[in-house]
């Protein structure tokens, strides 16, 4: 049994954390050989305590978010060694950079970094990773396009960085006819075409974008409705944006929840209004239930949206482009959208199945473990 440490910033409900999760669930159900051992740098969220409640080994470090902690590197250290870790797999960008710290104290250990975002932070830090990249046995990224961009701009050298695709559990996201109609009751939507999008309320995510785009479509279409879901430090500034514009009654504000496959299913089109991404796993399981996709040109989501078949692209950061295909997509029939849909499900099963993309992590570990460190 070979243990890995699973080590990423916080286990909140972000892609990156639900994509730890499943992975972390499609290697136990293949009896892959791995004994897992999950550590947050932050203290714990919903995904973490569902791992506890799963009666998986996790740990959190309960770091302050930005700021630095030689007792948390010491915990970790004490954690590595009671738990006899062989592999570290790092997810985002503070973690990635603890993983590496961690090779100093146990050079026998071999790393395994995972980018998921075409931004980081800014240049500075993809410097920091460009200059300590010879620590890690191998470095992934999510996207192909952010892939492009690390490469382009040297952070990471083309022959180092390997592009793996976060995987999508599609037995997991499908239509449900009985949890539409409860959550569409429960919420008073009665026929009203709804839309939906779920993601943190911040900067990145860019709601003021959709908010605007959306009072544009209620000019045009009344009967429509925007679901969202997600917390975060925006959320009350977008609350009064919505009230603001007028639209706060066509608008639901769900906060958290964990019945995401049934929100989805309730609804009816999934929109991204987001000014960067890596490659969203909310796409991926949007697609696989089935729902036709608005979203900006950002990150990796052409990736994931196949523009004109499976949805609609629009450049980011313009609420009258956004609203131009948001209209485009609620004007076609029934017909057309249940064909985009449909397209959109058979893309994810036949190239985002998380069951392939874990074993394809499978071989990957497997392969740093037979092989010395790569060169930087």
């Amino acid at each position: 049994m070979v243990n890995i440490l699973f080590l990423i910033t916080g286990l909140n409900t972000g892609g990156a954390e639900m994509q730890v999760y499943q992975v972390v669930k499609a290697l136990q159900a293949k009896k892959a050989g791995f004994h897992p051992v999950i550590v947050s740098l932050l203290p714990l969220g919903p995904v973490g305590q569902k791992l506890q409640e799963e009666e998986f080994t996790v740990y959190s470090l309960d770091m302050d978010r930005g700021k630095p902690s030689i007792a948390a590197v010491s915990r970790l250290n004490r954690i590595m060694k009671k738990e006899s870790i062989q592999i570290i797999h790092s997810h985002m960008y503070h973690a990635n950079l603890l993983g590496r710290l961690m090779k100093l104290f146990h050079p026998g250990v071999k790393l395994v970094n995972t980018i998921h975002n075409i931004n980081i932070g800014g240049r500075h830090r993809e410097r920091i990773l460009q200059l300590t990249n010879r620590m890690a046995d191998s470095i992934t990224i999510i996207s192909q396009t952010a892939r492009e961009h690390f490469v382009k701009v040297g952070a990471v050298r083309p022959e180092k960085l390997l592009f793996l695709p976060n995987g999508v559990n599609t037995n997991l996201y499908q239509g449900k006819a009985a949890a539409r109609d409860i959550i569409r009751s429960s919420l008073n939507i009665g026929n009203a075409f709804t839309w939906l999008a779920i993601g943190r309320f911040d900067e990145q995510k860019n709601y003021h974008n959709l908010l605007k785009s959306f009072q544009l479509v209620l000019k045009e279409e009344k009967n429509t409705k925007l679901l969202l879901v997600g917390i975060g430090p925006q959320l009350d500034e977008m609350k009064q944006l919505a009230n603001k514009l007028g639209i706060l009654e066509y608008v639901h504000f769900l906060g958290y929840r964990a019945d995401i496959p049934d929100v989805m299913s309730a609804s009816d089109a999934y929109v991204m209004s987001s000014d960067w991404e890596g490659m969203p796993l909310v796409l991926q399981e949007a697609s696989s239930v089935g729902l036709p996709i608005v979203c900006t040109d950002v990150g990796g989501n052409k990736e994931v949206v196949i523009s004109e078949k499976t949805g609609f692209i629009v450049r980011p950061k313009s609420h009258s482009a956004l609203a131009e295909r948001m209209l485009q997509l609620l004007q076609l029939d029934d017909e057309e959208r249940k064909q985009m849909g449909q397209a959109g499900k058979e893309y994810m099963q036949a190239v985002y199945e998380l069951d392939s993309v874990a074993d394809r992590w499978n071989a990957l570990y497997k392969q740093v473990l037979s092989k010395s460190s790569q060169a930087g």
